[in-house]
C-alpha cells in the first residue's frame, strides 16, 4: 500500500473509530464506545508511524542525490550525476507530498475532517429530533451547518493554491531547463505535481 492510501485509510479509521466511540457512550454502549476508542487509537498511532517513515525517506533520497550530483559532476560521471538529479527530485516530492497531505491541516485530512463533523453532525440532529431533545437536534444542525461551509471555503482556497503552484512549477521548469539548472526544474516538476494533486483533491 502507497504511503498515500495508508494515510487515508488510517484518517478514515481515525474518524470512523471516533464516530463509533461518540454513538456508543451516547446511547449507553460501552462495547461500541471501547471499539471505537481502540480503532481510533490504533489509526492514529500508524498515521504517526508512517508520516514519520515517508518524511524520513524523503530526507534520506534527497540527501543521497545531492551527493550522486556532486559526485558524479567532481568525477565526470554523468550518468551518476542524472541518477543523483532523480534522487533529489523524489525525495523533493516525497516532502511535498507529506507536507501537503501528512500534515493536520493536510487537505486530504481537512476534507476527512469536514466529511466526519459533517455525517456526525447530521447524525447528532436526527437522534436529537427523534428523542426529542432540541439541545442536541439544534447542535448537531449547527456542527453539521459549520463543515458544509468549510469544506466549501476550503474547496475553493485549494483550487487557487493548485493553481498558484502549477504556475510556479512550469516557471520553474522553463528557467532550470533554458539554464542548465536541472535541480530547478525538478523542483518545478514537484510544484507542477503538487499544483495538480491540489486542484484534484
Amino acid at each position: 500500500m502507497s504511503n498515500i492510501s495508508e494515510k487515508v485509510t488510517n484518517t478514515a479509521n481515525s474518524y470512523i473509530g471516533g464516530a463509533k466511540q461518540t454513538i456508543g457512550e451516547t446511547i449507553g454502549n460501552t462495547n461500541l464506545a471501547a471499539s471505537g476508542a481502540q480503532q481510533k487509537a490504533q489509526a492514529d498511532a500508524a498515521t504517526k508511524a508512517a508520516t514519520a517513515k515517508a518524511h524520513t525517506e524523503g530526507l534520506g533520497h534527497k540527501a543521497q542525490g545531492e551527493v550522486q550530483q556532486n559526485v558524479g559532476s567532481l568525477t565526470g560521471n554523468t550518468s551518476m550525476e542524472a541518477r543523483g538529479h532523480a534522487n533529489e527530485a523524489r525525495g523533493d516530492i516525497q516532502l511535498v507530498v507529506e507536507t501537503f497531505l501528512g500534515s493536520p491541516l493536510g487537505i486530504g485530512q481537512l476534507r476527512l475532517s469536514n466529511t466526519y463533523n459533517s455525517a456526525m453532525g447530521g447524525a447528532k440532529q436526527t437522534i436529537g429530533e427523534t428523542i426529542g431533545n432540541t439541545n442536541l437536534a439544534a447542535s448537531g444542525a449547527q456542527q453539521k451547518a459549520q463543515a458544509d461551509a468549510a469544506q466549501k471555503a476550503a474547496d475553493a482556497k485549494t483550487h487557487s493554491e493548485g493553481v498558484g503552484h502549477k504556475v510556479q512549477g512550469e516557471v520553474q521548469q522553463n528557467v532550470g531547463s533554458l539554464t542548465g539548472n536541472t535541480s530547478m526544474e525538478a523542483r518545478g516538476h514537484a510544484n507542477e505535481a503538487r499544483g495538480d494533486l491540489e486542484r484534484k483533491v
